[in-house]
């Protein structure tokens, strides 16, 4: 690995640790009410559980990321892999956030 690549990889694992990190601090949260229709207005408990559910997700892919490179098998399972993490957030909006 090149230093280049080495600090590339290091600034795009920052980003995302940044982001993370606004989105528990409710610096996102904008983006989760813009989302929404305008008959469903969350409440503060819901967008609170969307600031842990989205920082978790963002850092599982930071780690599923750091993993499938240490172990070089980025090809043949992140394609899945993300595909689960996508799934189960959405499962997760569902389930949880969403849950009166």
């Amino acid at each position: 690995m090149s230093p280049l690549h080495a600090i590339i990889v290091t600034l795009i694992c920052l980003a995302f640790v940044v982001f993370a990190l606004l989105a528990l601090m409710g610096k996102l949260d904008r983006w989760y009410t813009w989302s929404l229709g305008a008959e469903d207005k969350p409440s503060e408990q819901r967008v609170m559980r969307w600031r842990m559910a989205f920082a978790v997700e963002v850092l599982l892919a930071l780690v599923l990321m750091i993993v499938f490179n240490i172990l070089d098998v980025a090809d043949k399972y992140s394609s899945w892999a993300f595909f689960a993490l996508c799934v189960g957030m959405a499962l997760i909006e569902r389930l949880w956030i969403r849950k009166v």
